[in-house]
């Protein structure tokens, strides 16, 4: 009985929120927790109010690549300068509205006197540093402002972390060139990095090449597959433990060696021919690297 009048007594802590402010929600990440910036992220930012819209404002806290969002700001005291993060005025700035505008959102004067709108915060941030080489473990932030007629203002960050995608490269022969296997000079490591961590890791012997040597790759793999898949197929840990890491010794690495140097113990086999492989690398985030590497006999 005590236990029931106490229940009854003490006040609920649970916060509600005034329907009649206005508010800024992420459907797919409601607590807005930093997310890893990757090309299928949901960035739907939700902004509402129902005493109608007045001034929406983004704080772009982009580190180092900041002056990449100069060219979408035409108000003068918003550009980014040095120590000073550039800020998007959705409602305001003609050149940040067109921008948004370009990227199939609603912006500008427009906006003005509405109670909601639609804006996605990866787009904008994805578009920003298209083609540029950005450092590895970078992290990047968005502080969205949004006020109503009545003054009223609520403010929520979007926060994001970038990690390289991963990367393949062949030090002892940089262009990718095709080989000869005849030839002096025998370039047969590969190297593969994935700050990501591996997720999945194949080789891919295309049609055309020797078929002694495709005969060699689909004796070694599961299902006489022209492909080698380093982390999944049990067979391929086992029978190219001497060239390539596979299984568990390469899922969830960020480094690899690959050796082709059984190409070469093998080439008086085969017959006049160019082989080609491609391998393909995917992280944990899906971020992916693709490269064709050529041997001819």
């Amino acid at each position: 009985m005590l236990l029931s009048l106490a229940a009854v007594l003490v006040p609920s802590c649970k916060k509600t929120v005034d329907p009649d402010l206005p508010s800024i929600s992420w459907a797919s990440n409601a607590q807005f927790a930093q997310v890893e910036l990757t090309e299928d992220l949901d960035g739907a930012i939700n902004i509402n109010a129902p005493g109608k819209i007045q001034s929406f404002t983004m704080a772009l806290s982009l580190g180092n690549y900041g002056l990449l969002a100069n060219p979408y700001i035409s108000i003068t005291a918003n550009k980014a300068a040095s120590g000073k993060s550039p800020v998007f005025d959705i409602i305001d700035d003609a050149s940040t509205a067109a921008f948004l505008s370009g990227l199939g959102m609603s912006a500008g004067s427009s906006l003005r006197g509405k109670t909601t709108g639609v804006v996605n915060v990866v787009s904008i941030l994805s578009k920003l540093i298209e083609g540029q080489p950005v450092e590895n473990n970078t992290t990047f932030s968005i502080e969205m402002k949004l006020t109503d007629e009545a003054g009223n203002t609520v403010t929520r960050v979007a926060r994001f972390h970038f990690t390289s995608g991963p990367s393949i490269t062949w030090p002892d022969n940089p262009d990718f060139s095709i080989v000869d296997l005849n030839g002096s000079a025998l370039p047969g490591k590969v190297k593969a990095s994935a700050p990501g961590r591996f997720e999945q890791f194949t080789i891919t012997i295309e049609y055309g090449a020797a078929p002694e040597l495709v005969s060699y790759i689909r004796n070694r793999t599961t299902g006489s597959s022209m492909t080698i898949d380093l982390i999944n197929d049990e067979k391929v840990a086992e029978t190219f433990k001497d060239y390539f890491p596979a299984g568990s010794v390469l899922a969830g690495k960020t480094e690899a060696v690959l050796d082709f140097s059984f190409l070469y113990a093998n080439k008086y086999d085969y017959s006049v021919s160019t082989n080609v492989f491609t391998v393909v690398v995917t992280d944990k985030n899906g971020k992916k690297a693709t490269a064709q590497l050529k041997f001819k006999k």
